[in-house]
């Protein structure tokens, strides 16, 4: 929470959120008091009002959420360190982070902020990038990529569930096979590959669906670039659900390409799940 447009919205999604979960809510505002340079006593004034500006800041957000959500649990914290970094130690105990597009720094034309760009590679919980979601918004939409992907359906469910809507999964992939450049594979092939894929959909939907029984469930398989399909189908979404799959890399946003791709080109808000 900076006191931006993106944080307010944000912080609106995350308490909603917070009521129909029944769980607290904790606001981080994070402001970066190290890049003060005047003398020891200059520099504690200015630190003090820096810090005392942020509280007032926070103080407003509270008084706002309150207002509006008078049965949610509220508290918050000013930090002095830099941003991603503070929600992001906030988080490990989290049961969700819920970060805004961006904040006040940065260019305006920035779809995604790096803020909240790593706290979505970082955060060892899961996180939610939020956007408004379209008016004509219907269903929760959830990428499969594979059979580990149980995890992400059982959290979409869970979201359908306490929003009273119905769930879309979606399972993409390409009709070109690699190592053979631009070329389609043979029509026979290509036909066993979607019965393939159209097992690996059903064996993850077979595993968590019969613990939602009252969610309406649709599965299908798509083809084509994963984050093209999934910008597209999300122009319906109140949530896309994808899977943050944990690579060997050990530095920078640890983040697939269709996963980077989504965040910064939905149409609705984006929840990322770490597995």
């Amino acid at each position: 929470m900076d006191g931006s447009p993106h944080a307010a919205t944000a912080a609106d999604w995350a308490a909603r959120e917070a009521e129909r979960r029944d769980c607290a809510l904790h606001l981080v505002h994070a402001v970066n008091t190290g890049t003060v340079t005047l003398s020891p006593r200059a520099g504690a004034a200015v630190t003090d009002l820096i810090l005392s500006n942020a509280q007032a800041v926070l103080d407003e957000a509270l008084g706002k959420l309150h207002a509006a959500h008078p049965t949610v649990r509220l508290t918050g914290d000013v930090v002095p360190r830099e941003a991603a970094a503070a929600v992001l130690t906030a988080a490990e105990h989290a049961e969700l982070a819920v970060v805004g597009t961006r904040g006040h720094g940065g260019f305006a034309a920035l779809l995604l902020g790096s803020v909240s760009l790593r706290v979505i590679a970082h955060a060892v919980c899961p996180a939610v990038v939020v956007r408004p979601a379209p008016e004509a918004a219907d269903h929760i939409l959830v990428a499969i990529r594979d059979e580990r992907d149980d995890v992400i359906l059982r959290f979409a469910l869970r979201e359908a569930e306490l929003l009273g809507l119905p769930v879309h999964a979606v399972h993409t992939w390409s009709t070109v096979a690699a190592g053979l450049g631009h070329m389609a594979p043979m029509t026979d092939e290509r036909g066993e590959e979607a019965v393939l894929h159209e097992q690996l959909l059903g064996r993850v939907v077979d595993a968590v669906q019969p613990e939602f029984p009252d969610v309406t469930l649709h599965a299908r398989q798509l083809t084509g670039s994963a984050a093209a399909v999934l910008v597209e189908e999300s122009r319906k979404a109140a949530l896309l659900v994808m899977a943050r799959h944990e690579t060997t890399q050990h530095f920078g946003l640890r983040l697939g390409t269709a996963v980077h791709a989504v965040l910064h080109h939905a149409h609705c808000p984006v929840a990322v799940i770490p597995l």
